[in-house]
């Protein structure tokens, strides 16, 4: 029946399974939602209902983007994207949807993004009663909702079989190429043809797809939508941008019919392997016709032949392998020995002493081990690793480092102060830092023990800066939003929310303003309610439901306090402070007896005060 997959798109359990995904996937976000979409899962059935209804309706229309640039290591940048959640919603339905029909369509030589092996197509469409929850944990997601296979999985299987081919089937050319800016330059009226022509009967579906992917292409100087390009950062576009490389799959299983080679793909990652130099070379001019017909470019510079120690240069990592040995030993034992522990930092010593380029920018091979390496450190919160990445903070602009960096900081108990100063050095310092990392940097501050002062004026000064990038301001906002307010710093913030323009940076400012005596904090959460612009209005109605909903306030303190974590503590104390306002003595009971039982297990000065100023406010209120 034609059109069939665009009638299920207005299934609401649907959409609730694809907002589980998509919250999931905005967890690697290049900008980070104040309240993790937390406004969005409290009233998620009524706004869930409401994308179906505009849908059945035709009248969605998607959201502009977020935009900032992406350093690299390099000090060049690549767009960086962030895709509304009602959006990244209304495409993961998409992907759901046309996924299985798209990947019978793939070779098996392609390892990303492919659909799991036992999920049957009407998995997606069933009620399961955990999926009413607003908020599931990762694995939950991974191991139940998620339909594609995991990359930790697929990569290292990607580049075993490369090595196998190489190591043992005799194959010692091996043709590499990178596609210049893959995403910015993915054609979407080609994109199109490629959906249509495998699924003729669904031409509803996809005109709808691309209809919301050529509003967010960029237009000219002049006003000119030119057709091209994906949102990068999110993995509707890694999943679309996978497929649009079919025809390169195709040309190469061709090639292969009469010629001996052996190829690979993940994402814009291709590997030909083939038993002599002219094979090779026929294989690279194939490569390069069949791009030229996407309208994509080879780089130059990165497309080469290699062989020998070149070829186990670019596949043979052994560091590498070493430190995700130790991750994956980490990861198999959550209550580990003494003696594991001890070994495990030990192996990681002897990785560590191999990096090269400590006193310089560590790059290539070296570079992903490094990161590994962070990961690992995390995992033990062991703060052996923390000179060098500090140093190479002050050197390396690269989101993946910032990323990484951040993580590690926030689970270290020990030497805040050390990396406080660090940050400090180079938020302070005179040389010009990407919007990116400025504000990703001063995120970092706030999950410090104690943020130095310098870096709270700082932050202070940006946030009163209107010309500098909305997300600077914004984290600026919920690091100045974390210690005990007072009356006059609370006065402040609130003439600055009343003034400020920008929803984002609004919604950050009302972070602050939690703290107000009730009567004032009310008045401001009326005005939230009644603003016109769609995303006050979630805030507005999250803070009136933490506020007056008994049942709701229940939830969230459950939430909060299952499986206790400091860190996510912090993120989430504006709505504590909401809920011990509610004029349920239960509630504040209830309120009252979680922060007692947590309290010793926090170990940020700032947030204990704060945390003590409740429970005093809480004390006072269930005498009354």
């Amino acid at each position: 029946m034609a059109n069939s997959l665009f009638k299920k798109l207005i299934s609401v359990d649907l959409l609730r399974r694809a907002w589980h995904l998509a919250r999931n996937d905005t967890r690697d976000n290049f900008m980070y939602d104040s309240f993790r979409y937390a406004d969005f899962a409290f009233r998620l059935d009524a706004y869930l209902e409401a994308l179906a209804e505009d849908i059945e309706r035709e009248t969605y229309r998607p959201k502009p983007l977020y935009l900032i640039d992406v350093p690299k290591s390099s000090l060049s940048v690549r767009p960086g994207t962030v895709v509304s959640i009602e959006d990244h919603i209304v495409l993961f339905s998409v992907v759901l949807l046309i996924a299985h029909r798209l990947d019978r369509k793939l070779p098996q030589n392609v390892y990303s993004w492919r659909i799991k092996d036992k999920p049957g197509k009407k998995e997606i469409f069933k009620d399961k009663e955990f999926l009413k929850l607003p908020f599931l944990k990762r694995k939950t997601i991974e191991r139940h909702i998620e339909i594609t296979e995991p990359w930790y999985g697929v990569w290292p299987k990607f580049i075993q079989d490369t090595r196998y081919a190489y190591e043992q089937q005799g194959y010692k050319y091996m043709v590499v190429s990178d596609i210049t800016a893959y995403f910015e330059n993915i054609n979407l009226s080609v994109l199109k043809e490629h959906l249509l022509h495998h699924l003729p009967k669904e031409p509803k579906i996809i005109n709808f797809l691309i209809d919301i992917l050529y509003y967010w292409s960029n237009p000219t100087t002049h006003g000119l939508t030119i057709g091209r390009g994906l949102p990068q950062g999110n993995s509707i576009s890694s999943f679309l941008g996978n497929f649009f490389l079919l025809p390169l799959d195709k040309r190469f299983a061709k090639f292969a019919d009469r010629y001996d080679i052996k190829y690979f793909r993940y994402m814009d990652d291709v590997k030909v392997l083939t038993k002599n130099e002219v094979t090779a070379r026929k294989a690279l001019f194939a490569m390069n016709e069949e791009l030229r017909n996407l309208h994509l470019n080879i780089q130059g510079a990165k497309t080469k032949i290699l062989e020998d120690k070149e070829i186990r240069d670019e596949l043979i990592n052994k560091n590498l392998d070493e430190v995700n040995d130790v991750i994956e030993s980490i990861n198999n034992h959550p209550k580990p020995s003494t003696q594991m522990q001890k070994q495990w930092k030990n192996d990681l010593r002897k990785i560590r002493k191999k990096v090269r380029n400590k006193n310089k920018i560590i790059s290539g091979q070296d570079f992903r081990t490094f990161r590994r390496l962070i990961t690992a450190n995390t995992l033990l919160c062991d703060p052996a690793l923390l000179d060098l990445v500090l140093k190479q903070l002050h050197k390396n602009p690269d989101a993946r480092l910032i990323k990484s960096a951040g993580r590690y900081f926030r689970f270290l108990y020990r030497n805040r102060s050390k990396i406080g100063a660090e940050l400090e050095n180079i938020l302070t310092s005179r040389t010009p830092l990407f919007a990116y990392q400025e504000a990703h940097l001063l995120m970092t501050g706030r999950y410090l023990r104690n943020p130095p002062q310098n870096i709270i004026k700082y932050a202070r000064k940006r946030l009163r800066q209107k010309t500098v990038h909305w997300y600077i301001r914004t984290q600026s906002a919920l690091l100045l939003s974390m210690p005990p307010l007072d009356k006059r710093q609370l006065g402040s913030f609130k003439k600055l929310f009343h003034k400020e323009k920008h929803p984002e940076i609004k919604r950050a400012l009302a972070v602050c303003l939690v703290q107000q005596p009730i009567e004032e904090l009310q008045k401001d959460v009326q005005t939230m309610v009644f603003s016109v612009n769609p995303l006050i209005q979630k805030t507005g109605r999250l803070f009136h439901g933490l506020l007056f909903d008994e049942e709701a306030g229940r939830n969230t303190v459950t939430s909060i306090f299952n499986n206790f974590e400091e860190t996510y503590f912090m993120d989430r104390i504006f709505e504590i402070e909401l809920i011990k306002n509610s004029k349920s003595y239960d509630l504040r009971k209830k309120l009252y007896s979680e922060l007692r039982k947590i309290k010793s297990n926090l170990h940020r000065p700032l947030v204990k005060k704060r945390t003590e100023n409740i429970l005093e406010q809480l004390k006072c209120s269930l005498k009354k």
